[in-house]
C-alpha cells in the first residue's frame, strides 16, 4: 500500500479512533465503524495476526509511510540496543515531517510533509528537503524567511497549538528545537507497537 492520501475522517471511523487527533471528527457523533453492523456494537474477534496488521497500518497511516519504508525502520530498530517497539516509534517521532508538525507549524502532518518537500523548511540553517531526516538532540528547526508568511503556517500557530514535552518551540519566531529523545509515553499515538514488531517479526 503506498502513502495514503483519501479523506481521513474515513480511516478514523475505520479504526474507532481520532488517530490524527483532527479537530472536526465523524467519532464525536457516530463512534462505531463503519458498515451495516457497525452501530450495534457487536464486536467480532480479532486474531493476533489481524490486530498486528491494524496496528501496522494505523502507525503507517499517521506517518504516511509506504510499506517498504515502513520496514526498513524496522530493520533499523532491530539492529539497535534497546526495547525495538519504543525505538522504532522514537524514530518515526523524529522525522522531519512529523516533526514541523509537532511543533506546530503546520496544521497536519500531511501539510508538514509538504513544507518539507518543498523547501521550505531549515536544519541548523540548511536547507532539508527529505521528510524522512532524523533529526538529532540539538538540532534547530527554521521556516524560510519567505515561508513564515505561508497561509498554513499561520493558521497553525494562531491555534496556539500544544508542544510536546521532547521538542522546544518559539512561535513568534517560528524556531524549534528537539530537546531530548522522546520517551514512550509522551509520543502522543495511540498504538501498540508490541503487536506490531511480533507481526513484522513472524
Amino acid at each position: 500500500m503506498g502513502r495514503y492520501t483519501g479523506a481521513k475522517h474515513r480511516v478514523s471511523r475505520r479504526f474507532t479512533e481520532n488517530i490524527w487527533g483532527t479537530k472536526k471528527s465523524p467519532l464525536a457523533t457516530r463512534p462505531y465503524k463503519p458498515g451495516q453492523h457497525g452501530k450495534d456494537g457487536k464486536k467480532t474477534k480479532t486474531s493476533t495476526y489481524g490486530a498486528g496488521l491494524l496496528e501496522k497500518q494505523k502507525v503507517k497511516l499517521f506517518y504516511q509511510l509506504r510499506e517498504r519504508s515502513f520496514r526498513r525502520y524496522y530493520r533499523e530498530a532491530l539492529r539497535l540496543p534497546g526495547n525495538t517497539g519504543e525505538t522504532l516509534m522514537q524514530m518515526l517521532e523524529r522525522r522531519l515531517d512529523n516533526i514541523v508538525y509537532r511543533l506546530g507549524f503546520a496544521p497536519t502532518n500531511r501539510a508538514a510533509r509538504q513544507l518539507v518537500s518543498h523547501g521550505h523548511v531549515r536544519v541548523n540553517g540548511r536547507k532539508v528537503d527529505r521528510a524522512s531526516y532524523l533529526v538529532e538532540v540539538g538540532d534547530k528547526i527554521t521556516l524560510r524567511d519567505k515561508s513564515k508568511a505561508h497561509l498554513q503556517v499561520q493558521e497553525a500557530v494562531s491555534a496556539k497549538p500544544q508542544v510536546v514535552s521532547y521538542l522546544k518551540a518559539d512561535h513568534d519566531k517560528l524556531e524549534g528545537e528537539l530537546i531530548q529523545i522522546p520517551r514512550r509515553k509522551d509520543i502522543p499515538i495511540v498504538a501498540n507497537e508490541r503487536l506490531i514488531i511480533e507481526f513484522l517479526g513472524r
